[in-house]
């Protein structure tokens, strides 16, 4: 049995070790595969990157009220890029379209409302087509709390779109499971304790 790929977050010291010690002799090439719990936190990275590049030129996003990067509203944004790309796994396309979503999300207002590119089902997500759906009154955009600059969000979800990153996450796995095994592992063979072929000290 040969493991072919390895399922990290970002910048992976495994990873690298495993290429420089070309355990398989070239025979066979080990992959890199993106968890997506990492990969969704880029996003809020990214505009955590942006308020603080305005606080320093003394720029505000919109007024306070209505347009101020909280850390929930961050979070929230972080939840949707995630989502949009494990609902459409392994089609990158899909997961690209989906993820653009979400800029339509940010921009939408009373004036000038941006629907078509959400489902009108009864558990569509987006509170506007999921009334339509159900015959519903559709409420007004400005009890949203998530709105956000779209030539800021965009340039953002541009870089975390791109093929080669969303082509990592095609498995649409996290390292949770991992994280789990990890622990039994610690649980029998404490770092502190040295285990020889002999498992007669596993419990």
């Amino acid at each position: 049995m040969r493991y072919m790929s390895v399922l990290s977050g970002g910048d992976s010291k495994t990873y690298k070790n495993l290429l420089e010690l070309d355990v398989y002799d070239d025979s066979m090439k080990i992959s890199k595969e993106e968890c997506l719990n990492h990969v969704a936190k880029r996003l809020g990275t990214g505009l955590r990157n942006k308020i603080k590049e305005w606080r320093s030129k003394c720029v505000t996003n919109g007024s306070r009220k209505e347009e101020s990067l909280k850390e929930s509203t961050l979070f929230k944004h972080s939840n949707f890029y995630r989502k949009a790309i494990k609902d459409n796994v392994p089609d990158v396309q899909k997961m690209k379209t989906a993820i653009f979503v979400l800029l339509f999300h940010t921009s939408s207002t009373d004036k000038a409302p941006v629907h078509n590119a959400f489902p009108t089902v009864l558990t569509s997500w987006r509170f506007y087509q999921s009334a339509l759906a159900n015959n519903e009154k559709t409420e007004s955009h400005s009890s949203m709390k998530r709105k956000l600059l779209k030539q800021v969000l965009e340039k953002i979800l541009i870089r975390l779109s791109n093929n080669e990153l969303l082509g990592r996450c095609v498995s649409g796995k996290t390292q949770n499971v991992n994280q789990c095994i990890y622990s039994v592992i610690l649980k029998n063979c404490p770092k502190e304790t040295l285990f020889l072929k002999d498992s007669s000290n596993w419990q």
